[in-house]
C-alpha cells in the first residue's frame, strides 16, 4: 500500500496503539530488571519505525489537496512523528519513578552530586526524549516554513529557526527536571539515599 494512500484516521490509531503496546512493554520488562540491551535497543526501533509512520499518516490525513501551500500536512507530519516519541518517553520516566522507589539504592546524593545506576529505561528516556524533541522542533519548523508561504526576508527566514532553538533548549533542560521531580518523589516516601562525603571518609 502505497504511503499516499494513508489517508484514514484508524491507520494513525492503530500506529499509536502499536507505539502504546511496545512502550508499555519495555517499561515493565525495564521495572523488572529483566531487560537486556539488544531487547532495549529492539523495542527502541521498532518505537521509532511506528513513529515515522505515525507521521507519515497523520501527514496524510490532514493534508489539504486543495491548498497552495501544505499547512496542515506539515502539522500532522510534526505531531504524528514526535509526538509518539515524546509520550514514550514521559511513559518511561513513570516507570523509572516507581523502579527507584522499589530500588532507592539505584540513586544515591553525594553532595552536590548525583550517583545514578545504569538503567535501560533511562537510556530509553534519554533516546525518546531526545529524539521526540528534536523531530518536534524540525516538523515546527517546516510548519512555520509552510504557514508564511512565499513571503522572503530575513525576518520571515529567522522564524522557521525558532521551534528549533525552544526544542534544543528542551533538550538541554528536560533531564534536569526528571530528576527534580524523581528526587523529590523519592525524598517525600522518604527513600531518599543521601551520602555525606565526610563520614564516608
Amino acid at each position: 500500500m502505497a504511503i499516499e494512500t494513508w489517508d484514514s484516521p484508524y491507520i494513525v490509531i492503530w500506529l499509536c496503539l502499536g507505539v502504546l503496546v511496545t512502550v508499555l512493554t519495555y517499561g515493565v520488562r525495564g521495572y523488572s530488571g529483566k531487560i537486556n540491551g539488544l531487547e532495549a535497543i529492539g523495542y527502541s526501533m521498532v518505537i521509532g519505525a511506528l513513529a515515522i509512520l505515525n507521521g507519515a499518516a497523520l501527514g496524510q490525513t490532514m493534508y489539504d489537496k486543495t491548498a497552495k501551500y501544505d499547512v496542515w500536512g506539515s502539522l500532522g507530519t510534526a505531531l504524528g512523528l514526535s509526538g509518539p516519541l515524546i509520550v514514550s518517553g514521559l511513559i518511561l520516566i513513570v516507570f523509572y519513578r516507581c523502579r527507584l522507589v522499589k530500588y532507592p539504592g539505584e540513586l544515591v546524593v553525594r553532595g552536590n552530586d548525583l550517583e545514578v545506576g545504569g538503567s535501560y529505561l533511562l537510556s530509553g528516556i534519554t533516546w525518546f526524549m531526545f529524539s521526540g524533541l528534536l523531530s518536534c522542533g524540525i516538523g515546527m519548523a517546516g510548519y512555520v516554513q509552510a504557514l508564511k508561504g512565499p513571503k522572503t526576508g530575513f525576518f520571515y527566514g529567522s522564524l522557521a529557526l525558532i521551534p528549533v532553538v525552544i526544542a534544543i533548549w528542551l533538550i538541554a533542560k528536560y533531564s534536569k527536571w526528571m530528576f527534580k521531580y524523581i528526587v523529590w518523589v523519592l525524598r517525600r516516601k522518604g527513600l531518599l539515599q543521601v551520602v555525606d562525603e565526610k563520614d564516608s571518609k
